[in-house]
This record gives C-alpha cells, structure tokens and sequence, in this order.
C-alpha cells in the first residue's frame, strides 16, 4: 500500500512543507516515534481564512482547513522521512478547533483530519487516538491547527 497513491485516488495531494515562522523544529524523532509541531492550514505561506470557528469561519471551511493541517503534516513527514512509507501507524492527534462558545461540532471538524491518515496508511494504521480541543484562539488567528505523533520505521 503506498500512502500517496491512496492519498492521490481521493484527489488529495501533499502540499509543500511550510518553512516555521519561528524557532522551532517541525518534526523531531525518538525512540522509533515522529512528533510533529502544530500545523496550520497554510498554502504558499499564507493562512486563509483566518477566524474563530461559529463567528468567522463556517464548519465546512473549517474542515477543508483541517484537512490542509494533515496534509501539510504529511509533507512533514515526507521531507523528513523521505517517504511515507516508513509510517508504521498513526498513533495520536491532537485537534484543536479555534470556536465562539457555543460551537458544539469541533469533532466533526477533527475527522476532517482523522480521515486523511485513514485514507493514506489503511484502516488499521491510520485509525488512532485523538483529543479534540476547543481553544479561545490559535497561533495567526488560524481557525484549526493540529499535532501529531506516528510509529516510523528505522
């Protein structure tokens, strides 16, 4: 099974890796476990859409958005790893969803993500925990941003 090829059967394709803003890794690794930072739905650089989620950004474009955040996790993994391949299993995301108070569907919005890392590693290494947060904001006033950590390969 090739994670991009699945990936590419459902008409998404891995984005650029985006360079941090500021001082920190992307990826780190140890002890056979990547940990990817948060990562945001940026394309080219720039965030679109940026807003709390039941106010600025409605669910639909906050799942797209979601979706972009796996994406670029992805990527990440890619350029470190040099393919995706080496993911033996997604093993915990974390979501979070930037929302007014009264949002109540953030897991919704988190499957968005969930989705992608099932559609690329299977059923049964892209199937994982997760925690769903909702947050009074994120970093550049992004509506969603997540983490991550998967099993790789030596």
């Amino acid at each position: 099974m090739n994670p991009e090829t699945n990936l590419a059967e459902q008409n998404l394709v891995l984005p650029a890796a985006e360079t941090p803003a500021f001082d920190y890794l992307p990826l780190s690794m140890h002890n056979g476990v990547a940990y990817l930072a948060g990562q945001l739905a940026k394309v080219d650089g720039v965030l679109p859409n940026p807003g709390k989620v039941g106010r600025d950004i409605d669910e639909a474009e906050a799942g797209r958005q979601m979706q972009l955040c796996a994406l670029q996790s992805l990527a990440w993994l890619k350029h470190y790893l040099g393919s995706l391949g080496r993911v033996q299993k997604v093993l915990h995301l974390n979501a979070y969803v930037a929302c007014t108070e009264d949002f109540e569907f953030i897991s919704r919005i988190a499957d968005h993500a969930s989705s992608v890392f099932i559609t690329a590693f299977g059923d049964e290494n892209g199937r994982h925990a997760r925690s769903v947060l909702g947050m009074m904001r994120l970093p550049q006033n992004a509506p969603v941003m997540i983490d991550l950590r998967v099993a790789i390969t030596e």
